[in-house]
């Protein structure tokens, strides 16, 4: 994919870029937050996205965090959501964005869930959509070698103070990875486990208190990374009825 438009740092401290494309002039701009491992041009539906948006008077924006690449193992969603409000004051201070919404994609989507519940300018996104919310958690269940094995080495390790450590290579080779960003990941109840199809109901009130910000979930059809033998729809429904914020609910036929 090609784009053209500006390049922009939004935080000079860390060097964090942001890409802006489309109608850049525009006062409205989406926010692409990718998931893991993903960095500018991360997704082949960001062309036709970023066309349509130009089409209705928005522009496209990609942005790059501390997490992006292969950087998400020695992050953290702390750290994304005060970069993303970092990016949300040069928007519109910077470059005059009036209007502004944040779409997550895979786990940039726990970068909306937890921005809108703490970060400190959530009240100025319009709304965020998640496209493709769903569970790290079973995913690795299902797809990691020895999965229980490092949750178990990784709970050993977080018990002798050590969760900014990193793990053997051999537990976890994709990329250098703390013990705190593994458990955010892999246990029930970490900070990245907040679309699991197995949280009780209570668990997601609890989860989704203080969220009021209008939110938008889209489904891929074909998501390799949805494990779950719950039908999407069922596990979209019940979250909504859970939590008023979640005003939409879409499921489309692409593979993201």
């Amino acid at each position: 994919m090609n784009f053209s438009g500006e390049l922009f740092t939004y935080d000079e401290d860390a060097r964090l870029i942001a890409f802006e494309s489309g109608l850049v002039q525009s006062d409205k701009t989406i926010v692409f937050i990718g998931g893991l491992g993903d960095g500018l041009n991360a997704v082949p539906y960001l062309k036709p996205l970023e066309t349509t948006l130009k089409s209705i008077g928005w522009s496209l924006t990609q942005v790059q965090l501390s997490s992006s690449v292969t950087g998400y193992g020695i992050s953290s969603l702390q750290k994304d959501t005060s970069e993303l409000d970092k990016l949300i004051y040069y928007l519109t201070t910077k470059r005059g964005k009036k209007s502004i919404i944040f779409l997550g994609h895979s786990t940039g989507c726990q970068d909306c869930f937890w921005h809108s519940k703490c970060g400190q300018y959530n009240q100025t996104v319009l709304g965020y959509i998640l496209q493709a919310p769903v569970s790290d958690r079973e995913y690795m269940d299902k797809n990691l070698p020895h999965f229980q094995t490092t949750v178990e080495l990784a709970i050993s390790l977080k018990e002798q103070d050590k969760g900014s450590e990193l793990l053997p290579r051999s537990a976890y080779p994709d990329v250098p990875i703390t013990v705190d960003r593994f458990l955010s990941l892999a246990i029930k109840g970490g900070g990245d486990d907040v679309f699991s199809t197995d949280l009780t109901d209570q668990e997601i009130r609890t989860l989704y208190q203080n969220i009021h910000r209008p939110i938008c979930w889209v489904y891929s059809e074909k998501d390799e990374c949805y494990t779950s033998s719950t039908d999407p729809k069922e596990v979209m429904t019940r979250y909504q009825s859970l939590c008023d914020a979640i005003q939409m609910m879409l499921r489309v036929i692409f593979v993201a």
